[in-house]
């Protein structure tokens, strides 16, 4: 999983969840490159836009209690 990528979605979780509730998002150099309502739908606009370089397909939780933790394990 890319690092920066991930971080990206911690740190820009509320703002993300606003816009995408409900949908799966693809997310690339940080920045979302597909949406769908499926992670197939997502990962084929994904692939459109950044071909054959890695992304991060997530499913935006449509709840509204939405945690994101950075949890390290001692």
């Amino acid at each position: 999983m890319n690092e920066i990528d991930f971080a990206w979605l911690i740190n820009n979780g509320p703002h993300i969840y606003a816009e995408y509730a409900g949908k799966w998002i693809a997310v690339h150099d940080s920045n979302v490159v597909g949406v769908g309502t499926t992670a197939t739908e997502a990962a084929t606009q994904a692939r459109d836009t950044v071909g054959s370089e890695e992304f991060i397909l997530e499913a935006v939780d449509a709840e509204g209690d939405v945690i994101y933790a950075d949890l390290q394990m001692a």
